[in-house]
Formats: structure tokens, sequence, C-alpha cells
């Protein structure tokens, strides 16, 4: 149920209005997106026919944004989705970031002179590299280094006044939301928007428990419980306080094996992850505990191993690398999961395999 939720292996939307990069961005809410390859697979997994390029025009357009909605952690998200969730997680990490930002010495007169200057940068549809930005900063007096300016974005993105747009090589520059994409929807009051976050969580996730949803969001449980409730009928409790959408994706056949990249929302989505990875193989997704994830594949909806790739000119190398000896069912399955990623890329495929039971 959850792999239908999550839509992996599902081909691209076909004759959508919004075109299948922003169908799927809009079924799950938000998407993990610390690292910005990295989402974009994570796009395409879920949309089997689209390609990089597809993605990327998605983000040139501005059907879609990455910006720090809540957690203090990059996601991918309509605009408006993104005014939505801000609206009920964004007072919340202003505060919890206080104590950090007084550390970092950011006080009221810099944050305010940080983001005149943003304005006064990005104003009439301009953009700007991070880079760019933090030597406007130093030319106004602020420095940027020891995460003053990453701390300094972070805060202006929650505010709403900024967030991460157009592709700029293997990045993105930053804009002014309001001028790079223009509210479509009032955000709606506190009850509207929290029923709609629920739905949208389990929408993309579920089945899955209040706790998941709480952890997803950072969030208090009474809010989630508040947006079960106006939710209502729309949400179905499956017993042992397990919730779905009663609406919910039909579960169907998919490939057995998956690759998903680093940071994925078939893990990340979920507080209790035991259903996925194996506490034993935990510290080979998270090696050190050190908050990174790795790309990891999936076979039945469990995670087996890890991979990485590496593009070259002609081809692209990836390299599996199992927590276990696989069956050769599950090892002929790579082949094809590799194809699906190498032509999201347009690249032919060059695939490696090896386990690591130490």
């Amino acid at each position: 149920m959850r792999l239908a939720a999550q839509r992996i292996g599902s081909p691209a939307s076909v004759g959508t209005a919004a075109g299948p990069v922003l169908d799927v961005v809009a079924h799950m809410t938000a998407l993990q997106a610390q690292d910005l390859g990295q989402a974009l697979w994570a796009i395409g997994v879920r949309a089997l026919g689209t390609t990089r390029a597809d993605v990327r025009a998605a983000l040139d357009r501005g059907d879609v944004v990455r910006s720090w909605p809540m957690r203090g952690t990059l996601h991918v998200l309509r605009p408006d989705d993104l005014r939505m969730l801000s609206s009920r997680t964004a007072a919340r990490t202003i505060r919890q970031t206080a104590r950090r930002r007084a550390q970092l010495g950011l006080d009221d007169t810099v944050v305010d002179q940080a983001r005149s200057v943003v304005i006064d940068a990005l104003h009439g549809g301009r953009s700007l590299p991070r880079d760019d930005l933090f030597a406007r900063w130093r030319e106004h007096g602020i420095d940027p280094t020891g995460g003053r300016g990453t701390h300094l974005l972070l805060h202006l993105a929650v505010e709403g006044l900024v967030a991460w747009g157009p592709t700029n090589g293997t990045g993105q520059d930053l804009v002014l939301l309001d001028e790079w994409a223009p509210a479509v929807q009032p955000v709606p009051d506190r009850d509207e928007a929290l029923g709609r976050l629920m739905v949208g969580y389990l929408r993309g996730r579920g089945p899955a428990t209040e706790a998941d949803a709480a952890s997803w969001t950072k969030l208090p449980l009474a809010d989630v419980r508040r947006g079960v409730a106006v939710a209502g009928e729309a949400v179905e409790d499956l017993g042992d306080g397990v919730l779905a959408l009663a609406d919910r994706v039909p579960t169907r056949p998919v490939a057995p094996v998956h690759l998903l990249p680093g940071f994925d929302e078939q893990l990340l989505g979920y507080a209790d992850r035991t259903a996925h990875l194996d506490t034993e193989h935990a510290d080979r997704v998270v090696p050190g505990g050190n908050g990174v994830f790795l790309p990891m594949v999936l076979h039945r909806g469990h995670v087996v191993g890890t991979w990485s790739r590496s593009e070259r000119t002609h081809d692209v190398r990836v390299t599996v690398t199992a927590f276990v000896p696989l069956p050769p069912a599950v090892t002929r399955a790579l082949r094809p999961a590799g194809d699906r990623y190498a032509r999201f890329l347009g690249r032919p495929l060059d695939l490696h395999l090896h386990a690591d039971t130490d």
C-alpha cells in the first residue's frame, strides 16, 4: 500500500493539465530535496518516462520550487503548498532557531539588513546563485561565513521571502518567492491547512500513524490530530492507530526492484522505518549516523542495499552494494532498475554489483 501511495515505479501521468512532474509533486505534497540531483530522481522514479531535463524545466518555469517548509530541511513542492505548509510551521521553526541565530550574532538588525539587501538584489524577477548573494551581503558588511549566510537564507525562506528557483548548472538560483511564483490560491486558515496537510501526507505515504505525520511535519501531535479530525471521512482508521486515505491509490503490480535516491520519502517519510529497513543495516544507509542518507536499493518495499553513480561522457556507471548476497531473481531485476535511471539521465547504463557482508 505504501509503494502505491508513494508512486514508486509509476509511469508518468499522461493527459493531465499539470503535467507529470507537477502531478507527482502535488501528489506527494512535498519531497525531501537536500541534494538537488537526488531530488530530481525522486520525482523521476515516481514518473517513469520523464527525464532529468523535464524536471529541471519544471523548476525553471516555477511550477515547483525548493525551500525549507519544515524541520529546517529542503523539500521540493508547489509554491502554494509551500505557503500552506509554512503557515503552520514557520513560526515554530523561527522560534526553534532563535538560539542559533543569537550564537551566530544574527540579531534583528542584521536580519533586517540582510532582508533589505536580498529584496534589492532580486526584485524585478532577477535571480542569483547563493555565492553571488553572499557577495552582496559582504558588500554591506554582513559576514556569511561560519554558517551565517546559510542560516540567514533559511530564515528568509521560512519567512516566505526567498526560495530556490531556476536551475543553474548543478545548482539553483535564489528568487523572491512571490515574484517568481505568485500565489494562485489564498493561504488557508489553520483548520483547513491542517486538514489538507494530513490528507496530503497520507495521500503520498499512507498507511501511516499520527506519530509518523508528527515526525514528518514536526508539528505537535495535537495539530496532527486536529488535522485528522478536520479531514473527517477522507481518512480511514485501519486499526492499531494506522491511518490511510479512504479514497487511496489502489495497489498494483510493480517492478520488484527500484533504485531510490538518498533521502527518499519511502524511508524518511516515517518515524518508524523498520518496516522498510532492518535495524542491523541502518548504519549502512546512514554511515556513522551523520544524517546523510545514501541512495537505496528497494526490493518489494524493503531496503536491501545502497548504490552510487558516476556520470561519464558516454554512460553512467551504477555500482550496487548489497547488504547480503542477493538471490538470482533480485540480481536480474537490478538491470531494468538501473536502465530506468539511465533513461532518466539519457545515458547508457554500466552496472556493477558487489555484496558488503562485513
